[in-house]
């Protein structure tokens, strides 16, 4: 059931109208109805696996243990493995069960925290079901944590004009980032990265940077609309997005962008490695070969490799989606290593951080290390990311034929013209208003009716209404 549809929306009336009709105490079974219904609607099988991964993570659980911590990993895993790669072993006719990786970390976290004896096992399996399968962070997160969620998921809820009124808006803004923002860019970027050999470095730059639009206003487009339904609920979701590419240096950067699976990773992956025992031996040669460095240094290298590298894998089997999680891999190392000798070097030339073209050169410094990357995550194989960056580098002219090439994939005419001015504006309002939030969270909260207006009117004209998968619900 996607959630740009006429028939979410009656689901979601519905839904409204049963969720604050019944008594207080009965929500939570109404919410655990309805995500089930929903998550049902897309392929009714796939709620098997789904509830193969709740029963066994909550019967293993209740009583943590490291044998059945280590059987939770090995069933919830071994289904996503399944799933998610058997295509790379010959069999294609699987129907990958509906946000299993999303759903999988949550059960995989929840376990963790189990076994750590961070929480209290939940002895109720339909509570620890409702966690699971609530259906506004159940396909693409984010990614909750039984601590925050639960209590919310449990506690009653009144009617509260001022919940529907801030969720719709939120609603609004994510259908406005989706159908009009990304939608519009998706043909430009598709056509290019179809056929990176046919265009010049001028025009593979403009569909990268297009890219990282698309990218950032369809998924947090996505989390605007999830977290606004989940708003009308009463329930608050974790943010997954601040404004990521206001960021400074690659570390804060990847502490913006998709926040709860970075959270995740460094809680259920970076610091157990950090402190198992295979890093601390690992740690102890190489400071004997590097007496001078940081112990605290050096025991973070390899986990920070192995936690890059699974995510690289994460996202797909494929060489791109490797050599992506290793490229940043490098990059947060040399990031990471190189902080303490900066912040000295800062100290003797007497840089001054606050100052405005420092803010601006180190912003430009670390999207541009963040578009590089992306070329190898938006290519559809290596060689493909190998030429455009070869072409990049050596065909890129600013010329007056380079920029009429680079309108080419708009279109013909004046179908190019109006298209390039169209997203001029929209990409120039969306830096606007995310630069301003930067400096003033609480900017452009006045006024939201006329805000909603102006953006229901863009979606009405200018929204591309056919496209109503999301980017990330591929992985």
């Amino acid at each position: 059931m996607s959630l740009i549809s006429l028939t979410f929306l009656i689901f979601m009336i519905v839904l409204l109208i049963a969720y604050y009709k019944v008594s207080a105490d009965r929500q939570w079974i109404v919410l655990l109805v309805f995500s089930l219904a929903f998550y049902m609607w897309v392929h009714p099988l796939c709620v098997i696996f789904l509830a193969v991964s709740v029963i066994a993570t909550w019967y293993l659980a209740r009583t943590p243990s490291r044998i059945n911590f280590l059987l939770t990993v090995a069933i919830n895993l071994g289904i996503l493995i399944v799933f998610r790669y058997s295509i790379y072993f010959g069999v294609h006719d699987l129907i990958v069960p509906l946000g299993i990786s999303f759903y999988t970390f949550m059960t995989l976290g929840y376990a963790h925290d189990c076994y750590q004896k961070k929480i209290e096992p939940e002895q109720d399996l339909l509570h620890y079901a409702l966690f699971i399968t609530y259906f506004p962070q159940l396909t693409e997160g984010p990614i909750g944590t039984y601590q925050k969620m639960q209590p919310q998921l449990l506690a009653p809820h009144r009617f509260d004009l001022t919940n529907i009124k801030e969720g719709g808006y939120r609603i609004i803004k994510g259908l406005f980032k989706k159908l009009v923002i990304a939608g519009r860019l998706t043909y430009y970027v598709d056509t290019v990265f179809s056929s990176p050999k046919d265009y010049g470095g001028l025009t593979l730059i403009t569909a990268v940077f297009f890219y990282a639009v698309e990218l950032y206003a369809d998924f947090s487009g996505y989390m605007d609309i999830v977290c606004g339904i989940s708003k009308m609920l009463g329930i608050e979701l974790a943010e997954n997005f601040r404004r990521p590419y206001f960021s400074r240096n690659i570390q804060e950067y990847w502490r913006r962008w998709h926040i709860t699976l970075n959270e995740w990773f460094k809680e259920h992956l970076m610091l157990p490695a950090v402190t198992s025992k295979w890093n601390i031996k690992i740690s102890k040669v190489m400071y004997k070969i590097f007496p001078k460095a940081k112990k605290g240094t050096i025991r973070t290298i390899f986990p920070l490799i192995l936690v890059w590298i699974v995510t690289g894998i994460w996202h797909g089997a494929e060489a791109v989606y490797m050599c992506w999680g290793i490229y940043f891999a490098i990059v947060m190392l040399i990031s990471f290593t190189t902080t303490g000798y900066f912040k000295k070097l800062k100290l003797r030339i007497k840089w001054n951080d606050s100052n405005i073209f420092i803010i601006i050169f180190q912003t430009l410094r670390t999207f541009v290390i963040v578009l590089f990357g992306e070329v190898m995550f938006r290519a559809h194989t290596m060689s493909d990311a190998l030429l455009i960056y070869k072409k990049i580098f050596t065909t890129t002219r600013i010329s007056a034929d380079a920029l009429t090439a680079a309108l080419v994939p708009f279109g013909n005419g004046n179908q190019a013209a109006a298209s390039s001015i169209i997203l001029a504006v929209l990409i120039g309002g969306l830096f606007i208003v995310e630069l301003r939030k930067e400096t003033d969270e609480h900017a452009f909260t006045k006024h939201r009716y006329v805000q909603a207006c102006i953006m229901l009117t863009a979606i009405a004209l200018l929204g591309i209404i056919g496209r109503s998968n999301f980017m990330y619900q591929q992985f």
